[in-house]
C-alpha cells in the first residue's frame, strides 16, 4: 500500500462526502488518514472521524457499513488495504489523551 498524502486527503473528503449524504446538520472536522499495521502485521487505512453532536444522533448500524461503503472508492485509488473506522466525539479530541 502507498498511501501518499494526496490519497489520504481524497479519501477524507471522500468519507466526509459519504457521511454527510447521511448525516447533513453534522459536522465531521477533522477526518485523519493514516497508514497503519495491526498485531498481525497487516496494513490497513485508519480513518478518524471527529464528530460533533450527541452521538444517539448517529445510527450505529450504518457507521458500522462505511467499510463496505468505501471500500469501491479506495479500491479506485490503488488501495486494497482493509479500512478502519475510529469515531470520537469533538469535546474528547478536543481534550487530548487521557492525563
Amino acid at each position: 500500500m502507498m498511501l501518499t498524502d494526496e490519497k489520504a486527503e481524497q479519501v477524507a473528503a471522500i468519507t466526509r462526502n459519504l457521511l454527510e449524504e447521511e448525516y447533513g446538520d453534522v459536522v465531521f472536522d477533522p477526518i485523519i488518514v493514516k497508514a497503519k499495521v495491526d498485531q498481525y502485521d497487516d496494513d490497513y487505512v485508519e480513518i478518524q472521524v471527529v464528530y460533533d453532536c450527541d452521538y444517539d444522533k448517529l445510527d450505529t448500524m450504518w457507521l458500522v457499513g462505511m467499510t463496505r461503503r468505501i471500500r469501491p472508492f479506495l479500491l479506485a485509488l490503488d488501495l486494497d488495504d482493509h479500512p478502519g473506522f475510529r469515531y470520537t466525539e469533538k469535546s474528547d479530541w478536543e481534550a487530548g489523551p487521557p492525563k
